[in-house]
């Protein structure tokens, strides 16, 4: 991160943040490139144990894709991190809701598979956790496909932001 404003806060969430978010952060920070210095992204899960590594099947899927996910550390959402949010990017319906309870804005919550409309819901990011190294990397395939889609319209969003 440069000294500059950030001027777009972009939060993942899942459930345990130890598989389907921290890939998501991951994908995305790879995928925004030179832009990834004006966003900041952050991922959570609504039932996190505090302070936990990313799971093996989703390190060794990350590190097969040349992404890293050893310095990751599992953490709840908090009011702080979702109010100041652009954007709110969750796998499943229920992290919506448990987004919106603690006070992020409704209009900001989207299910990952499912936005920019109409998305693709059909392709959605099953938690892999406790699966085989293939449903880490199916997770991590589908993960990437939304990123792709989702990324020109947070580089809209930048372009329309003074730096």
């Amino acid at each position: 991160m440069t000294s500059r404003a950030v001027p777009f806060r972009l939060v993942l969430l899942c459930t345990g943040n130890t598989c389907r978010s921290p890939l998501a952060a991951a994908a995305f920070r790879e995928e925004l490139g030179p832009d990834a210095e004006r966003v900041e992204v952050f991922s959570a899960g609504t039932a996190a144990a505090d302070g936990q590594p990313a799971s093996a099947g989703a390190s060794e899927a990350a590190a097969r894709a040349g992404l890293d996910l050893t310095g990751h550390r599992s953490r709840r959402p908090s009011a702080e991190l979702l109010s100041g949010a652009d954007l709110v990017l969750v796998m499943e319906h229920e992290h919506a809701l448990a987004a919106e309870a603690l006070g992020a804005d409704p209009g900001r919550i989207h299910v990952l598979s499912e936005w920019p409309e109409p998305g693709d819901p059909a392709l959605a990011v099953s938690d892999p956790f406790g699966g085989s190294l293939e449903a880490y990397e199916e997770c991590l395939g589908r993960i990437r496909r939304h990123v792709r889609r989702i990324v020109p319209r947070i580089r809209e969003v930048l372009r329309s932001r003074p730096i």
